[in-house]
């Protein structure tokens, strides 16, 4: 009754026509093959990663104080299956006005340079954004 519930939910499911390739692949997989794929695009994910960091460092320059890879937990509902994803962690100045500027920003440039969109599930990505503030001891 439970795969039922889920094979109904994912039909369901409403992809958008510009969704990337792998979301419509993704959806019609088996729930093993789901958590391959996932596996496989984490490990593809780790290969880009150096590249996707210098390419923000670059681009925001000293706005952009620190950019920290480390790995978050994470428990995909569907496939009943835990794991690790990769979190960006973005440090930026006290000196920018409106970091929801850039996280848009870092979002567009994810999807338009690096086929990335966090928006959908089974990305094993995730991103913080952080602002520095000055505190007085």
């Amino acid at each position: 009754m439970k795969d039922l519930i889920r094979k109904i939910l994912r039909e369901s499911t409403k992809i958008s026509s510009d969704a990337p390739d792998w979301v419509k692949k993704f959806h019609e997989l088996s729930r093993e093959e789901r958590i391959e794929d996932i596996k496989k695009r984490k490990k593809e994910l780790e290969r880009i990663i150096p590249k996707i960091v210098e390419f923000f460092k670059s681009k925001f320059g000293q706005d952009l104080v620190d950019l920290v890879v480390k790995e978050k937990g994470v428990h995909y509902g569907s496939e009943s299956h835990s794991d690790n994803k990769i979190l960006l962690d973005f440090r930026f100045s006290d000196k920018i006005p409106d970091v929801r500027k850039l996280k848009q920003e870092v979002f567009r440039d994810l999807r338009s340079f690096f086929n990335l969109d966090i928006e959908y599930y089974g990305l094993p990505l995730d991103l913080e954004f952080h602002k520095a503030t000055w505190e007085k001891f």
